[in-house]
């Protein structure tokens, strides 16, 4: 059997040593795990506030050296992700379905450009000290968010009549006897849908008796609409004229906010009335300063030019059509090139431009006055280049357009066509200038060009 030897006993002073070492060594271990573990939380913390910057703080856009970050932006696109569920009708819990992707990709500049407009209005609101009352405040939220329900009769008239005043005098007429029969039993639902299908030239409505249902604002277009709030729960309206004809319709039913399935899904979404309101108070804000625009309008006569132009429609790049944005660059390259080697600008302009009014008129505009292009920078081009001469092309995240001043004028009568169109173009044109003033920039990629 091996015998044990024994160990060699140590002294205190060897004891003392040893276990100093040992602490020494312990200690070592102890810093460099805490200095990884620093190292490594702090990557950790580092990746966590990038992701937190980016997705937050990143700037969405710009307004006099202001930055607007990005969270505002992405709740912006989440209130327009709401209105665009209810209006196509997408379930709770199918918000993600990929089928959605392509129309909710169409939303993203508009959310951008929906936030830039609400910080030009706050900003020149505060310049020109416009205030809103609590009454204007309360009504404008009743027409933003509230719903009515009507039925109308169409009467259209004639796109092919050689003799326009005749029949839009004889559709007018027309209208107004509707009109006139059904006010003598305006709630008989057997009259309606009688008249609807004898008379009516809407092909949606005439086998309903002219329903339309429930909608909300920008349901319809603006002359529509603008009837339909001046008139009381089961009045008939005289004829109202827009694009499609003469319209005579009646208000059967209002719901307030708080009753329609659109204020329903934003109060889902965690939206409150408040938030609601300012979105109402943005309306308003729009109305004023278009009125101010519409009052300062030209009259009598004013420098005009005669412009020709060539547009090239641009697919955003956040659309995901590649093919589409490469196309129009390769067309802004060959228009360019025929301008250079003296082409004829129409013959190019049926060829290759984008604007069905103008190309097959080889680009014709028209007689323009001021007020009448939104782009602000297309504008002061067109009027400072000379006869006969094209401008340099202008460029925005959705278009490309090159003009050619045909003539000019320096007292031009403005008529009646004309101050329509600047009406029209009353509010957009108003914004385009300010954007300028306040030098927008919007800095998401895709949308940076302006």
């Amino acid at each position: 059997m091996a015998r044990r030897v024994p160990l060699p006993r140590l002294t205190h002073r060897q004891r003392t040593a040893r276990w100093q070492r040992e602490r020494r060594q312990q200690a070592i271990v102890v810093t460099v795990f805490t200095a990884v573990l620093v190292f490594v939380l702090g990557l950790a913390a580092w990746a966590a506030s990038d992701r937190y910057y980016q997705a937050n703080l990143t700037p969405a856009a710009e307004i006099s050296g202001v930055q607007i970050p990005k969270r505002e932006y992405q709740e912006q696109l989440r209130y327009e992700y709401v209105r665009l569920y209810q209006q196509y009708g997408v379930p709770p819990g199918f918000e993600n379905d990929p089928q959605l992707d392509k129309v909710k990709n169409s939303y993203q500049e508009l959310a951008l450009d929906r936030l830039v407009e609400q910080h030009v209005l706050d900003r020149a609101a505060q310049e020109a000290r416009v205030a809103t009352t609590d009454l204007r405040l309360d009504e404008q939220y009743d027409i933003e968010f509230g719903e009515f329900k009507v039925r109308h009769v169409l009467i259209s008239v004639p796109a092919d009549a050689t003799d326009k005043e005749t029949a839009e005098a004889t559709a007018k007429a027309k209208a107004r006897a509707v009109a006139d029969q059904l006010r003598e039993a305006p709630m008989d639902q057997d009259l309606w849908n009688r008249i609807a299908k004898e008379r009516s030239d809407d092909p949606g409505s005439k086998e309903s008796g002219g329903e339309l249902g429930f909608a909300g604002s920008g349901s319809y277009v603006a002359e529509f609409e603008q009837a339909i709030r001046s008139l009381a729960v089961g009045q008939i309206s005289d004829p109202v004229r827009t694009q499609f004809g003469f319209h005579v319709i009646q208000l059967q039913e209002k719901r307030k906010p708080a009753d329609t399935d659109l204020v329903k899904r934003y109060r889902s979404y965690g939206y409150s009335e408040a938030d609601l309101r300012q979105r109402a108070r943005y309306e308003l804000l729009r109305k004023e300063f278009e009125r101010r625009q519409v009052d300062a309008l030209a009259t009598g006569t004013v420098e005009q030019v005669r412009l020709a132009k060539i547009f090239v429609r641009v697919p955003s790049l956040t659309s995901g059509d590649f093919q589409g944005f490469t196309d129009a660059l390769k067309k802004q390259t060959t228009v360019r090139e025929q301008i250079d080697q003296g082409k004829d600008f129409a013959e190019i302009a049926k060829e290759q431009s984008d604007d069905p009014g103008t190309k097959e008129k080889g680009g014709e505009v028209g007689w323009i006055a001021r007020g009448m292009i939104v782009d602000a920078n297309a504008e002061p081009l067109v009027f400072s280049t000379e006869p006969g001469k094209t401008t340099a092309p202008i460029s925005t995240s959705r278009d490309w357009t090159v003009y050619k001043v045909l003539e000019k004028e320096a007292a031009r009568e403005v008529i009646e066509d004309q101050r329509t169109t600047m009406k029209q173009h009353a509010y957009r044109y108003w914004l385009a200038r300010q954007r300028k003033v306040y030098e927008v920039r919007k800095l998401l990629p895709g949308f940076a060009i302006d």
